[in-house]
């Protein structure tokens, strides 16, 4: 491993981890102030809601600037928006509008850094090592991610929720200081072949919906919208079901990325022999099963290791989309096809939402199981539908 992919890991995982780190801690907070799970599911999703906005150009930025600066430029703004809220929270300005309001720019300037971060690693590794790349990146993310949430946990015996936020803006302040470091590291990209500017968003989807290889990847894209169903869910059955305090809840989760550490190692150590068409399917299928298994018990230790299970699938099946894409896409559409994925997970921020709605209106387990039953169908289609997808290998 060279030095300036040794600071990116170090880097990404903080941003990945605060990512994720600020929907649990804005989901128990605003559980706890309103007892709503649309207003868990609602403020927690702005920033994933807004996501495409970002993405839209990020994709774009990721063919035609320096990814290296478009990404320090976008991890700097989010630090600034993460000390606002811990800010405006402690001092009870408003604080369910601000989380608003500052997470719409949260999302925006998340979705822009997105795509050059990710082919980053192309930049550093080279295309012949992007799979391993990407392995190692969502290991060490999830790693990060599981450390987090049990730090917070513990912290959550001395601080309160209110003072918890304040972790959010320290380790994004962090990650964006070695970014810093790895802009002087790294060389001056290449700059953009010529006629790389003349093609848009929309030329880059139809490019790649009509290229047989990733038309099917991109169809699946579709399962982590719907995955999203089940995010504003899992708090609160993790109260009223399994019986878990605030702390209780953020350890639950440090175990739930204890998974994806786990699915990181298994594709290390397989590498693409486990990225295949018939594998990606499977991935999800099995993601199903076990978010089912932890919705359908009242014990803790076995819900937690269902959803371990299930978040070890979905980091396989994440990483696989990634490493795909960047291999079978044209050089001069990669960052655009990215974004086309980051874009389909902004949308997901609506999900998150109806998941919320859902789960207040028919109830949390009818909406877990059309939420399951959703991603079985897409993948098996998918399998039925496209000879392509069948035989899809890296």
């Amino acid at each position: 491993m060279n030095k300036p992919f040794a600071i990116f890991l170090f880097a990404h995982s903080l941003g990945y981890s605060c990512f994720f780190l600020r929907i649990i801690f804005v989901g128990w907070y605003v559980l706890e102030k309103t007892d709503s799970l649309f207003l868990v599911g609602l403020l927690s999703s702005i920033p994933v809601f807004i996501f495409p906005l970002g993405s839209i150009y990020g994709g774009k930025f990721a063919d035609t600037l320096s990814r290296k600066l478009v990404v320090v430029i976008a991890r700097t703004s989010e630090f600034i928006l993460l000390f606002l809220t811990a800010l405006f929270i402690n001092l009870e300005i408003y604080p369910l509008v601000s989380i608003g309001v500052i997470s719409f720019f949260y999302g925006v300037s998340n979705g822009i850094g997105a795509p050059s971060r990710i082919n980053m690693i192309i930049d550093i590794l080279g295309i012949e090592n992007v799979s391993k790349g990407n392995s190692f990146s969502e290991l060490v993310a999830s790693i990060a991610s599981a450390v987090l949430p049990l730090i917070a946990s513990l912290l959550l015996n001395i601080l309160t929720i209110e003072e918890i936020f304040w972790i959010l803006p320290f380790f994004t302040f962090l990650g964006a200081l070695a970014f810093y470091i790895l802009y002087f590291l790294l060389p001056d990209q290449k700059k953009s072949k010529e006629g790389f500017n003349k093609f848009s968003l929309t030329d880059a989807i139809f490019y790649a919906f009509k290229d047989k290889n990733i038309a099917p990847i991109l169809t699946l894209a579709i399962c982590m919208i719907v995955g999203a169903l089940l995010q504003p869910l899992i708090p609160s059955y993790s109260r009223d079901n399994l019986g878990l305090d605030g702390s209780s809840y953020t350890l639950l989760q440090s175990v739930n990325f204890l998974g994806a550490i786990m699915g990181s190692i298994i594709l290390l150590k397989f590498g693409n022999r486990i990225i295949s068409g018939k594998f990606m399917s499977l991935w999800m299928i099995l993601f199903s099963g076990f978010i089912f298994i932890f919705f359908s018990i009242n014990n803790p230790i076995i819900a937690g290791i269902s959803l371990l299970l299930a978040n070890l699938f979905n980091a396989i099946w994440i990483t696989s989309i990634w490493t795909s894409l960047q291999t079978f896409s044209d050089e001069k559409f990669v960052g655009r096809v990215v974004s086309i994925v980051t874009i389909s997970f902004g949308i997901s921020g609506f999900f998150y939402m109806l998941g919320g709605f859902l789960g207040d209106f028919i109830g949390v387990y009818p909406t877990m199981l059309i939420a399951c039953l959703l991603i079985i169908t897409i993948n098996l289609l998918v399998l039925s539908y496209s000879e392509n997808f069948r035989k899809l290998k890296i």
